[in-house]
């Protein structure tokens, strides 16, 4: 029996590859089109969060429009802000009551080894309420190390959304079972907010990812142009992780995929510096870091194993 808290937690965690989710076409406003790579900077609208082993701390309410989300993780493992907002009249406690027993039951079964990834798919096809498939992935900022802070502006428009942290403790709990998740309601005033000025810009495609200009060292702010979206699954993200001189890339491209034994399991193969998360196709969405020189690579998450990984040297 799962109760309500662990439903939600459960909920918001586990978001299989083999699940379809709608992007409904209205829910981001931005298109690759209408931004410009090397625009003047502009005005940005700027919120803070903390996040903690295992919560986040900051506004549960901000404006609409463009946003930016500065992460500062003050804990000792890896944490991101994935966003989800939800259809028109849902709240969280909709997202724990129906979508929370769907999701444990299929994620118990895999744990077991009684399903596959493709069978707990299926599990999750038959028991998800209908209103699920108009959920939507509205970025966030990527993953980021211990000390650091990950920075991604996106355009949001009202509603509730979820935010959440599923990477795992060392034992292989999910931080969002730990408490690492919160509502966040956007509300229909207007951030005043505008899209950064951006350095260079990448694309992201269903098994690759272009860049699109020369990364460099210092504060560098990135375009993401949001090109496909998988047939199933979450859709395409990009993270930016450093790649020291002995790290096994392959063993980074395995702890990508969360469903893998050790996937998204403390400690990460690696340090990442931040990043952004999934968004509607067709959409862009942008992330700020600092690079200092070294090896790093572009990589997504569960993109990263169909050949979305792209390696860079920073002088």
């Amino acid at each position: 029996m799962i109760d309500l808290r662990h439903a939600l937690f459960i909920a918001v965690a586990l978001s299989l590859p083999a699940l379809t989710a709608c992007q409904p076409a209205d829910q981001a406003q931005a298109s690759a089109d209408d931004l410009e790579v090397g625009t003047p900077a502009r005005d940005a609208y700027v919120v803070d969060y903390v996040a903690r082993d295992y919560a986040f701390v900051g506004p549960t309410e901000i404006p609409s429009g463009w946003v930016t989300m500065r992460m500062a993780n003050e804990g000792l493992e890896h944490h991101f802000i994935y966003l989800t907002l939800l259809p028109e009249g849902k709240t969280i406690e909709d997202y724990a009551s129906d979508v929370g027993p769907a999701f444990g039951e299929a994620w118990e079964a895999l744990q077991a080894g009684a399903v596959d990834k493709a069978g707990a798919g299926a599990m999750l096809g038959q028991a998800l309420p209908e209103w699920y498939a108009s959920a939507a992935y509205m970025g966030g900022p990527g993953l980021v190390a211990p000390g650091g802070t990950a920075q991604a502006t996106m355009h949001l428009v009202p509603g509730n959304y979820v935010m959440e942290c599923y990477v795992k403790t060392a034992d292989g709990v999910f931080h969002v079972m730990l408490g690492m998740a919160m509502p966040l309601t956007v509300t229909e005033e207007k951030s005043g907010g505008v899209p950064p000025r951006a350095d260079y810009a990448i694309t992201l495609y269903n098994s690759k990812i272009d860049v699109e200009g020369t990364p460099r060292a210092g504060r560098q702010t990135i375009a993401v142009n949001f090109d496909d979206h998988p047939e199933a699954g979450l859709g395409n993200d990009v993270h930016v992780v450093r790649l020291e001189d002995g790290t096994d890339l392959d063993k980074v491209i395995q702890w990508m995929d969360w469903m893998n034994v050790d996937g998204l399991q403390a400690p990460s193969p690696a340090a990442f510096v931040g990043g952004v998360h999934e968004m509607p196709a067709g959409r862009t969405a942008f992330f700020t870091l600092d690079l200092e020189p070294g090896r790093y690579a572009f990589i997504a998450e569960s993109g990263a194993s169909l050949g979305m990984v792209e390696e860079f040297t920073i002088e």
